[in-house]
């Protein structure tokens, strides 16, 4: 039985499952979905992911299950594939193929419980955020210990290592730089605008580069994107089955060029910003004083003083 009655008796999760008509699905998709859904997200998620995962969020719904318990479960279910790869067979390799391919889809569902119940929180979107980062660190690993079981050469232990470090550091480049944001406020004595999308709001991916230079980059960073590389896993696990002869050489290629080329991104795209200051700049968009004052650094702290106060006696930082 429904463990919430409101929940059950609610007209628009009641219309969506008794009826198949296009009306109630469209008011139950809008209320669930992301807006843009459609346009914004990779490939996989606007096509696949997300109209799948409505499905099953529609078999949920009466039930009650909330946001932060479909992360958890999407967590768990991750981390069985995870302990697939370990093992060191082309059964268990394939079945943990499977498994991240369940994960991927609850990863959706539980978004969509949040806004179906109107409770999306800072909370449920920071243990999402986690859930990923221990993917990114967890998946690598699991397949260079699968791969030492199965070769008995240490080494892949190492590369996998590597290959997480690498995801890891990817994932979490925009994340320090943020938690740098609420450092600095922390330290401010005054107010600042918030600029609602300052930096940027999300928009559909940009069209392939024609700069050669360019376009490699793009799909050096494609070849590291979590569904990416779970879908190469799964044709690698699906070829092995059926091909005697390749058995892992599929897998330890793919784990070796996931290594070389998200340490290289993960180095690339710190050099580069800190070259360009792209934490200050990205601040100065999001946060900025209002007319009149400037954000100056005097003694320790960060201060919104007005440009009349003798602005040269500070270090100051404007919002151009």
């Amino acid at each position: 039985m429904p463990k919430d009655s409101a929940v059950q008796e609610d007209p628009i999760v009641q219309d969506a499952i008794t009826s198949r008509d296009a009306f109630s699905w469209t008011e139950f998709e809008h209320r669930c979905q992301k807006p843009d859904h459609r346009r914004i997200g990779n490939w996989m998620a606007r096509r696949i992911s997300r109209p799948l995962a409505l499905r099953v969020t529609r078999v949920l719904v009466p039930y009650g299950v909330s946001a932060h318990a479909m992360t958890f479960i999407a967590l768990g279910v991750a981390t069985a594939a995870v302990a697939c790869f370990t093992c060191g067979t082309m059964v268990s390799w394939l079945v943990g193929a499977a498994l991240l391919q369940l994960w991927y889809l609850l990863d959706h569902v539980d978004g969509q419980l949040a806004r179906y119940a109107n409770k999306e929180s800072l909370d449920g979107a920071g243990l999402d955020y986690l859930m990923h980062h221990l993917v990114n660190l967890l998946l690598p690993l699991g397949m260079g210990w699968g791969l030492f079981r199965q070769s008995g050469v240490s080494w892949w232990m190492l590369v996998g290592v590597a290959a997480s470090v690498g995801l890891l550091s990817i994932g979490l480049i925009h994340d320090v730089r943020y938690k740098a944001f609420i450092k600095r406020l922390k330290r401010v004595r005054g107010e600042l605008v918030v600029r609602g999308g300052g930096a940027a709001r999300p928009t559909p991916q940009p069209a392939m580069p024609r700069q050669w230079n360019r376009m490699i980059l793009r799909y050096a960073r494609k070849m590291c994107e979590i569904h990416v590389v779970m879908n190469v896993l799964t044709v690698i696990a699906l070829a092995a089955m059926t091909l005697a002869d390749v058995k892992f050489m599929g897998g330890k290629a793919m784990l070796a060029t996931i290594a070389v080329l998200s340490l290289a991104l993960a180095a690339f795209d710190v050099l580069r910003g800190l070259r360009n200051e792209a934490a200050e700049r990205e601040f100065a968009q999001w946060y900025g004083p209002q007319e009149g004052t400037t954000l100056a650094f005097e003694n320790g702290w960060w201060r919104v003083v007005r440009y009349d106060d003798n602005p040269n006696s500070h270090s100051a930082v404007t919002s151009s």
